[in-house]
């Protein structure tokens, strides 16, 4: 009767121990990260001028939509709208954030370019 107590104790906490397990590795499994938002750019030169400030307009018209859909208004609403170019930076690719340099440079003024 011992012994059977034990191995039951035994499964216990096994079954115990591995529950967190589990359970991290469906939570990590779940956190895939989905664009909240997508701005098209492959029909743009971004070196050129306009077609910068055209990717600016896209940028700022998928900002204000992400954030309204938060129903954000005031300071909240510029905080989201920062965030998400802030977002957006860290996205692009080196290429692209040359492009917009080098349009910044040639007379387009758009804020993504700045760093």
């Amino acid at each position: 009767m011992n012994k059977t107590v034990n191995r039951i104790a035994a499964i216990a906490a096994l079954a115990l121990a591995a529950t967190p397990i589990i359970g991290l590795t469906a939570a990590h499994a779940g956190e895939r990260i989905e664009p909240i938002a997508r701005v098209k750019v492959g029909d743009l030169r971004l070196t050129e001028p306009q077609d910068a400030r055209e990717f600016q307009r896209r940028v700022n018209v998928a900002a204000g939509r992400v954030c309204a859909s938060q129903g954000l208004r005031g300071l909240s609403m510029k905080a989201c709208r920062m965030d998400f170019a802030e977002d957006l930076q860290d996205a692009m690719s080196a290429q692209q954030t040359a492009d917009l340099k080098i349009a910044q440079r040639a007379g387009a003024k758009i804020a993504l370019a700045a760093n």
